[in-house]
């Protein structure tokens, strides 16, 4: 029987189980490698396979399979350490291990039914009942990238633990499978065979309900989260609407007020007039400590009550507000959301510095006739967080309170603009644009 481990053949084969492990993880993970460098690894690592397989010990296969699958991964993906162990696992035990002891079983089955005989995997003849294998497969690899194509998986995840439990099991069933005598009764081989397949589809269905179980948890947090953020702008515009009804009353009276002043001047009596102001101003410090940035009240309102806020926090804040701006055509709610996430942050962030270090600029103008735009610059004394090019919140709560870039990101986009984060020397710079057309 000429052995075949050796030969073009086998090194297909192994391409193909490394092409299978790429497309695995890249429907759920992103690569960080370059069309080259993916090329060189795939290729080095398909000759690492062929080169091992070509010794044509199982155990050995057993053994080594896994560690080059995984030290592939960690190499091509954006995946943490534990993330790859647990998937490259759940592969391992699908279309290495579990599609191998099934399709092995059952040519042991036809073997002993059919009057041909079916050859060892590795001779030659062996290599066309592989192709079918493979193809099989393959088909379905394909059939599970359908479903997890649609999930959002994260990098860092610690439920995929729990994705373990079935593989390793059928792991430990399928190399028992292998070493026990098949047995004699015609009905025990079949019950063996049927046994293994349902064994091998049972681990790729459990694995897709279990992520899509996984994926439906994500997604209702993510919703609770959305609601709680919602009921905070709820309550922050209700809080707005309530500066902003103050202020128009002191709007509306301020005409009776000036016909006072004209009367009292007519008489002579200034410091009745003197003391009127006095008392009106510091009723409206105390009560709303409004100032009229602009025309648009409840830019107005958002303003002043992020001054009141950095009050209390020794935050020295400074406001500029070009005249002229246009503004009316962002709704209310997503103007509350876009200038009071940013300038809380900014005001949260210079809190955390030493007194004295604690400053916040904010500039409101006009870019061109085009675009409006946010600029803040503050003092910081925690460096941000990075995932690649994104900046993470560094509060004890960052899953919470990160939703308030994301948001504003999102209405960036929807008035045809941009966030831009940037940290320089010691100041944090924020620049918010928006299209005045969108």
């Amino acid at each position: 029987m000429e052995n075949d481990l050796f030969s073009a053949s086998r090194l297909f084969f192994c391409a193909a189980d490394i092409y299978m492990l790429y497309r695995f993880f890249s429907t759920m993970f992103k690569k960080k490698r370059t069309s080259k460098v993916t090329i060189v690894l795939t290729i080095t690592f398909t000759i690492l396979m062929f080169l091992e397989n070509s010794l044509g010990l199982s155990w050995l296969n057993l053994m080594t399979v896994p560690i080059i699958y995984y030290v592939y991964v960690i190499l091509m993906f954006r995946v943490s350490l534990t993330n790859a162990v647990a998937y490259t696992i759940i592969f391992y035990a699908i279309f290495a291990c579990g599609k191998e002891v099934s399709f092995e079983i059952l040519y042991r089955l036809l073997t002993n039914i059919l009057p041909f005989y079916v050859p060892p995997w590795f001779t030659s003849g062996g290599i066309y009942f592989l192709l079918v294998e493979y193809f099989v497969g393959f088909m379905f690899l394909v059939y599970i990238e359908k479903y997890t194509r649609k999930l959002e998986i994260s990098d860092n995840d610690s439920f995929a633990w729990y994705l373990l439990i079935v593989p390793i099991f059928s792991l430990i069933i399928s190399v028992n499978f292998i070493y026990l005598d098949f047995p004699k009764e015609r009905y025990m081989q079949i019950f063996m065979c049927v046994g293994a397949f349902l064994l091998f589809f049972t681990n790729a269905a459990i694995y897709i309900v279990l992520e899509k179980y996984k994926d439906v948890l994500n997604k209702v947090k993510i919703a609770e989260l959305s609601l709680v953020k919602q009921d905070m702008e709820n309550e922050h515009f209700q809080k707005i609407l309530k500066i902003n009804e103050r202020y128009q009353c002191y709007m509306h009276d301020i005409n009776s007020y000036f016909n006072s002043f004209r009367l009292l001047a007519l008489n002579g009596d200034n410091e009745k007039i003197i003391n009127i102001i006095d008392e009106l101003k510091g009723n409206i410090k105390k009560e709303t400590e409004i100032v009229i940035y602009n025309g648009n009240p409840v830019l107005n309102a958002i303003l002043s009550e992020r001054v009141i806020k950095a009050k209390e926090v020794s935050v020295e804040l400074s406001i500029f507000v070009e005249k002229f701006l246009k503004i009316d055509f962002i709704s209310d709610a997503d103007l509350i959301s876009m200038m009071g996430n940013l300038i809380d942050n900014a005001i949260e962030a210079a809190e955390k510095c030493n007194k004295g270090n604690r400053l916040v600029d904010v500039k409101l103008f006009m870019g061109t006739n085009y675009f409006l735009v946010l600029h803040i610059e503050n003092s910081y004394s925690i460096m941000a967080l990075k995932e690649g090019n994104r900046l993470l919140s560094t509060k004890s709560d960052p899953k919470h309170h990160g939703l308030g870039i994301g948001i504003v990101n999102s209405l960036a986009e929807k008035y045809g603009g941009s966030l831009n984060l940037e940290e320089r020397e010691n100041k944090f710079i924020t620049t918010l644009t928006i299209s005045c057309f969108s």
